[in-house]
């Protein structure tokens, strides 16, 4: 079923012209047969997660050698429109899974901004697709198709009281105690903790209290 969406891309419509490629300079061309195994591997494989997945895709067209770089979410839909709306042969080279596929074909037509004919069409070299293919990209691609890494959490608002802060904590729970019951031995308290009863009793942010029992360090007395 797969390679029958495959070869939907492959069919040539005289009759619906709607986009012509430009002409490349005089070269000599070199025309790519698609690996069919290696499009379908990509096409099963899972989207990496991002604000926006989709696919980047590499399409060369037989009148010239040119190549189209366009993006899209859905690639048997567009494999339909291109079989209406391009009246030449074309294949589709390559496919590249993007968290963000909106930024990740701007950076490619960017990255190669001195090979644009018109539009989303480049006279792409043999060593061009070459390296789309081996996926050696630079960092400013890399970033658009693979999910950036987690923010790193600062453990320090986690980590154990001083000795001296403890007996400050100490205090100022002293200070709740009417109203307020520590749910944790003092050893247990954390900068974060901390930081919450000195923002109470220093600005009266009763919020900071409010997250003390959210978190469990504090119980209202009954």
């Amino acid at each position: 079923m797969l390679k029958k969406v495959l070869n939907k891309l492959f069919t040539a419509n005289s009759t619906s012209a709607v986009e012509t490629p430009p002409n490349p300079p005089q070269t000599k061309m070199y025309l790519y047969e698609p690996n069919q195994q290696e499009l379908e591997a990509i096409i099963q494989s899972p989207f990496p997660d991002g604000k926006a997945p989709g696919y980047v895709y590499f399409v060369q067209e037989y009148l010239n050698g040119t190549f189209k770089i366009g993006k899209t979410k859905n690639i048997e839909k567009r494999m339909n429109v291109f079989g209406v709306k391009l009246p030449f042969e074309n294949q589709l080279v390559f496919l590249i899974k993007c968290a963000d596929h909106h930024q990740a074909e701007a950076v490619f037509h960017k990255h190669f901004a001195d090979k644009r004919l018109e539009g989303e069409w480049f006279a792409l070299t043999k060593e061009d697709v070459t390296w789309v293919r081996e996926g050696k990209y630079t960092p400013e691609i890399e970033q658009t198709i693979f999910p950036p890494p987690p923010v790193p959490t600062d453990s320090s608002d986690e980590k154990p009281l001083t000795k001296k802060q403890l007996e400050y904590a100490r205090k100022l729970l002293e200070k709740l105690s009417v109203d307020y019951e520590l749910t944790k031995d003092y050893a247990e308290l954390t900068q974060k903790d901390l930081n919450r009863l000195s923002g109470y009793f220093r600005f009266k942010n009763k919020g900071a209290l409010t997250n003390l029992v959210k978190a469990g360090v504090l119980k209202p007395k009954s």
